[in-house]
């Protein structure tokens, strides 16, 4: 069924915008045969730094945040006043703002001297909701706000946000019938501006044969990449990373997991906020399955990556880890299409030949409704 933009359906900006007619296809995932002649990413994980939920990381000038979801009932009560986004500058340590006290799922998209953080509207007694709500802020004190997009008869739950060369994609997290699949399925919107809103077919959605959730999109030379969770046998979940160019045919990566919850996850990092003892012992003690909720950010030449591990039920904390390279090659180095860098950060001696220039030394340096 093709899916057109109804009329009582209210895009920032004003009055509904006609959805463009776009020619149906099928959403495949390409298998690709390939030799896998690399490696797989190295990130290396710092164990569990915030006891808080849903985690998006951002550079603020200069500087790296946190936003962290604050839920006192911990996704057990939807109607709790106290749930809200809170920004945590890594650093100090210290919690700059808290806002957003109607919204959940949140995430942040910085640019330039201005942060962005989308927020889903709890409705109903509800997470999840029809309205997206943007919050901007050039200081990360005070925060504006307005409605990104809202879609009355849908219910959206996780969101994020990219640029690619032709624009924003907004990514939609759904389980809206008939429209989505299994839940959860990924649904995306365009916009020039920021304002104004067109969405894509729904035929072109994301996926729709399998569980599926928590997703990050970034775009990267070419490519929209998406990350999302992913149901496996014996109720373990973990994430693995997708690729596309036209939202039509995607590319699932030759060396995933991505992530998949381990040992270090049991651990607690050095740069840990407010882990009491008592829930320090539950990191090292508690059965986690899932790895979920990544989301990354560029720290120079470096990434800096925040995920949520747990039990899927209630229990779960927010982890930290590193990559040593830009999220570029992080993100090429799961298709087999960029070469990993050595432990000292330097790239294969063949590589520099092939591009001509001496590479530089790095510093050193769940879904509930």
């Amino acid at each position: 069924m093709r899916r057109r933009l109804s009329a009582g359906a209210v895009l920032a900006g004003a009055v509904a915008l006609a959805v463009p007619a776009l020619v149906a296809a099928e959403v495949t995932e390409v298998s690709l045969a390939r030799e896998m002649r690399g490696e797989y990413p190295k990130i290396r994980k710092l164990g569990a730094v915030s006891p808080r939920g849903e985690v998006s990381p951002f550079v603020f000038k200069g500087r790296l945040m946190r936003l962290e979801l604050l839920d006192p009932s911990r996704g057990l009560e939807a109607t709790n006043a106290a749930i809200c986004a809170c920004v945590i500058d890594v650093e100090s340590k210290k919690c700059l703002s808290k806002f957003a006290h109607d919204c959940y799922y949140f995430t942040a998209y910085a640019e330039s001297d201005r942060v962005i953080v989308l927020g889903t509207e709890r409705q109903g007694g509800r997470f999840s909701g029809d309205t997206i709500w943007a919050f901007e802020s050039t200081d990360l004190v005070n925060w504006s706000r307005r409605v990104l997009l809202r879609n009355p008869g849908w219910r959206y739950f996780n969101t994020s946000l990219t640029k690619g060369k032709d624009g924003y994609v907004l990514l939609m997290e759904s389980n809206t019938k008939p429209y989505a699949g299994q839940p959860f399925t990924m649904f995306f919107a365009t916009s020039k501006d920021l304002k104004d809103w067109k969405l894509m077919d729904s035929d072109i959605a994301f996926p729709k044969d399998r569980y599926a959730g928590g997703p990050f999109i970034y775009w990267h030379n070419g490519f929209y990449y998406v990350s999302l969770v992913t149901a496996l046998p014996n109720e373990r979940y973990s994430t693995y990373l997708y690729r596309t160019r036209d939202f039509r045919k995607w590319e699932c990566g030759l060396y995933n997991p991505l992530l998949i919850c381990s040992q270090e996850d049991r651990t607690v990092s050095p740069k840990a906020v407010d882990i009491t003892p008592s829930f320090a012992e539950e990191v090292k003690t508690r059965f986690i399955c899932s790895a979920s909720d990544l989301e990354f950010c560029a720290v120079g030449d470096k990434t800096y990556l925040n995920y949520v591990v747990g039990d899927q039920h209630g229990f779960y904390s927010i982890c930290e880890a590193w990559y040593d390279g830009t999220p570029g090659e992080l993100l090429e180095g799961f298709f087999g299409d960029s070469p990993i860098r050595a432990a000292d950060g330097s790239l294969p001696a063949r590589v520099h030949a092939l591009r001509g220039v001496r590479e530089p030394r790095l510093r050193q340096g769940r879904e509930v409704d």
